[in-house]
């Protein structure tokens, strides 16, 4: 091999060597990047909380009732007093349901109130509210009318049906075998209110409040002060109320909370299917990394033997230009 050729062929390999040098730093970065992303991984599943399945525990109480002669009384709180002047130590909320009555109201979208005008007076009466004929209410003619008119009259006092005159402007219709109430200003309101003049009955759009009364089983509560005597069980056992000289007994049930109970579990399958998603996914992704490291870390390995080979050839190159130089000089002697 010729000087010329040796020195050129010395130079190409210092270059594929420098080559080889600069693709294993390029290939060391990208490990260095997936470790630090295979890193970021491994935080983020030590960050992860495995969700707990809810105990019964959790959502049971103990429920103390007891029976005062007319009801079936339930305890649904009691909070400790300290230093009541009374003597009492505990503030008691309890319960029972009863039937009672009760004045409700209801708003008629679109009534069709319909109306008649007195030719003479120009004085308008309703007579029907859809199908259903419209009269007056007479008071004292019909005393469960009476006994539903005065409920409506206590339960809604803010409004104007109480204040309303009951001979002249309360009036009435039944359907369906209850019995609505209604002022005369409220059903001339909506009969008025018609978009299109041409059709009185139609798209009024002022709804009409009607009243009426029924007998409803509703939660009857109260908060009262007490003297709770406490068993050695640590559960009440009897119980006397303020301006009360009965003493009752108590009856302890343990209670759960299914529904909530359900609700609870539900929320766990669902975190739970969420966590394992999250595992799998994590999982996926560290695994496409280590495959993506395993491919890197061959090629370095290739790099490395390739390194050694140039090295190798390079030194061999070396001797023969060490070679030419010396005999070309030695010409020269």
């Amino acid at each position: 091999m010729g000087m010329a050729a040796s020195q050129a062929r010395y130079l190409g390999l210092t270059a594929r060597k420098t080559n080889v040098e600069y693709e294993g730093q390029q290939v060391n970065q990208a490990r260095t990047a997936l470790a630090n992303q295979s890193a970021n991984l491994f935080n983020q599943l030590l960050t992860l909380e495995v969700p707990t399945a809810p105990s019964t525990a959790d959502f049971t109480t103990v429920q103390y009732s007891y029976q005062d002669g007319a009801y079936e009384e339930a305890i649904s709180s009691m909070s400790q007093l300290t230093n009541d002047p009374d003597g009492y130590n505990y503030m008691v909320t309890h319960y029972h349901f009863a039937d009672v009555f009760k004045g409700q109201r209801a708003l008629l979208a679109n009534p069709q109130v319909q109306i008649s005008t007195d030719d003479t007076t120009g004085e308008q009466t309703p007579t029907y509210v859809g199908n259903w004929e419209v009269k007056a209410y007479v008071p004292g003619a019909d005393p469960d009318l009476d006994a539903a008119y005065g409920q409506i009259c206590r339960d809604w006092p803010e409004t104007t049906f109480p204040t309303a005159d009951a001979d002249t402007e309360i009036f009435m219709y039944e359907s369906f075998g209850r019995t609505y109430f209604m002022t005369k200003e409220d059903l001339l309101a909506s009969a008025n209110s018609a978009i299109d003049p041409e059709k009185p009955i139609e798209n009024q759009n002022i709804r009409l409040t009607t009243y009426y009364a029924e007998t409803i089983n509703e939660k009857v509560e109260q908060i009262e002060r007490a003297v709770v005597e406490i068993g050695q069980d640590g559960r009440a056992a009897s119980i006397q109320y303020e301006d009360s000289s009965a003493v009752f007994a108590l009856n302890t049930e343990t209670i759960t909370d299914e529904a909530a109970y359900s609700d609870a579990m539900n929320q766990y399958t669902y975190d739970m299917a969420v966590y394992e998603k999250t595992i799998q996914d994590i999982n996926a992704k560290t695994e496409a990394i280590q495959e993506q490291d395993r491919t890197l870390e061959l090629r370095l390995r290739q790099l490395d033997t390739e390194q050694d080979a140039l090295q190798t050839e390079m030194e061999a190159v070396k001797k023969v230009i060490e070679k030419n130089v010396e005999s070309t000089f030695k010409t020269f002697e």
